[in-house]
């Protein structure tokens, strides 16, 4: 619990150095002599010095990736939030979070993208492709706008769920089709928690005359096809070798649409 606390305090350090942040531990210990003896005597020297060594090292990647996220524009409770919602950016150069956060802004727009970022903060570490594959998907087949992808964090989600919730929701008659003028049926349509922020046997409760043996019969159709789509894709691009239709590998985003829309136009 000691520990805890000490570790707790590196990110109310927020303003000042990084040599700072990594003695936070130390320097907090330093002030519970008699409780730092007797956690020694119980633990044991080796086992003592090992969990220091432990905590110093964590301490210091925190304050790393909080220097990051800070330099992209993060302020210091939304660092927090984002840790904490998605712990797996510790393991994630930080590289990688510049790109994605990069390519957030660039698909969702300046202020949307931050959103999206705290909202999902998986985005920060999973493959651009996937993420802008959900961004085109909500956009394209659920007839939602940039600010409400943002705010409804759908993006937490996989892009498989989404899809497959999606049309088994909209095939069973319970998702009506959004026209792209008038946004006619969106009203009357389940809320994205309902759809997607929930378990399968929840879910189906949506639903009548439908089994779970049902929706996983249905979740297997759906791999199906996309794997089916992903060798036509893959198809394609061999046939194409005189490179004039070669994606830029930071934007993603455009030639999946471009792929996109070639299907739908089938």
């Amino acid at each position: 619990m000691m520990l805890q606390r000490s570790l707790t305090g590196v990110l109310g350090l927020g303003k000042h150095s990084k040599s700072k942040w990594h003695n936070t531990v130390p320097a907090y210990l330093s002030t519970k002599s008699d409780e730092i003896e007797d956690m020694r005597n119980t633990l044991g020297q080796q086992v003592w010095d090992a969990s220091i060594k432990k905590f110093q090292d964590l301490a210091e990647r925190l304050c790393h990736h909080f220097e990051v996220l800070s330099s992209i524009g993060f302020k210091t409770e939304e660092i927090r939030d984002v840790l904490a919602r998605e712990p797996k950016i510790f393991d994630r150069d930080f590289h990688v979070l510049k790109k994605n956060h990069t390519n957030l802004l660039r698909q969702m727009g300046d202020h949307q993208g931050r959103i999206t970022a705290i909202g999902a903060p998986n985005t920060l570490i999973e493959n651009s492709f996937i993420t802008n594959q959900k961004i085109d998907y909500c956009i394209m087949e659920m007839m939602m706008n940039k600010p409400k992808i943002a705010r409804s964090r759908i993006l937490q989600c996989s892009y498989s769920l989404i899809k497959t919730r999606h049309k088994f929701a909209y095939r069973s008659g319970l998702y009506k089709k959004i026209d792209s003028k008038n946004k006619e049926g969106l009203i009357n349509n389940p809320s994205i928690p309902d759809l997607f922020f929930c378990s399968d046997e929840i879910f189906l409760t949506l639903f009548k005359g439908f089994t779970l043996e049902d929706y996983v019969v249905f979740d297997s159709l759906m791999m199906n096809e996309e794997d089916h789509m992903s060798e036509e894709d893959e198809t394609a691009s061999n046939d194409h070798t005189d490179g004039d239709d070669t994606e830029d590998e930071n934007d993603l985003g455009g030639g999946y649409k471009n792929r996109y829309s070639a299907r739908r136009n089938k």
